[in-house]
């Protein structure tokens, strides 16, 4: 973690220079947990669940020949993704919280004065900051686990709204779609699905 915070003030301190817009979201992820069950003996079971989801980023617009709606946004995210699944025979619960930065794509395709129609797609790359897994009441740390620690890429595919309020303020809403693949070690092969709801607010740095 020490070796993390650097690297994150020097990328926010960074962006913040040159961004048009910054923004927050605050929201709920609703994760599925898949993996390989390499043992007979156990059922294989639908783990899901609930958690929270933070955002804070900034946009820039991509001058890019014709295609004045397109944008670039990057940001910093902090994710909870937690599920659990009981059978006759086993029961898993998984909490975990991993700190990314995710940079997307956007395309804005409805524009009126008020009301704002994006479309998104980018990567988050993100690492675990906690993670408890407890089976059958046997509680394991997940922190140092290589099914989980290490580097995650999630490909995020997403739709957003923002409404005007005033000159510079907008409220916003969006829905993100992910799926992570973790690189290095990953002999279970543990993914997490994801789907995204977040609330916000977006803030122009620059008055039109």
């Amino acid at each position: 973690m020490k070796k993390i915070v650097p690297h994150i003030l020097f990328f926010l301190l960074t962006i913040t220079t040159y961004s048009q817009g910054v923004f927050f979201n605050l929201g709920k992820n609703f994760s599925s947990f898949s993996y390989t069950n390499h043992s007979a003996y156990t059922n294989q079971l639908t783990i899901n669940g609930v958690g929270d989801a933070y955002e804070l980023g900034y946009t820039h617009p991509l001058k890019y020949k014709n295609y004045k709606d397109l944008s670039y946004t990057g940001s910093i995210t902090i994710n909870d993704y937690n599920a659990i699944a009981e059978s006759a025979v086993n029961k898993i619960e998984w909490k975990t919280t991993y700190l990314g930065v995710q940079s997307t794509v956007d395309y804005q395709f409805y524009d009126s004065f008020y009301f704002f129609l994006s479309a998104k797609a980018g990567l988050n790359l993100s690492t675990i900051l906690r993670g408890k897994q407890e089976v059958d009441n046997s509680a394991y740390n997940l922190a140092h686990n290589t099914e989980f620690s290490g580097l995650i890429v999630q490909p995020v595919v997403g739709v957003y709204a923002k409404y005007y309020l005033s000159k510079s303020g907008y409220l916003s809403a969006g829905l993100n779609l992910s799926k992570s693949v973790k690189l290095g070690n990953n002999s279970d092969n543990v993914s997490i699905n994801n789907c995204q709801i977040l609330f916000g607010g977006y803030f122009d740095l620059i008055k039109r």
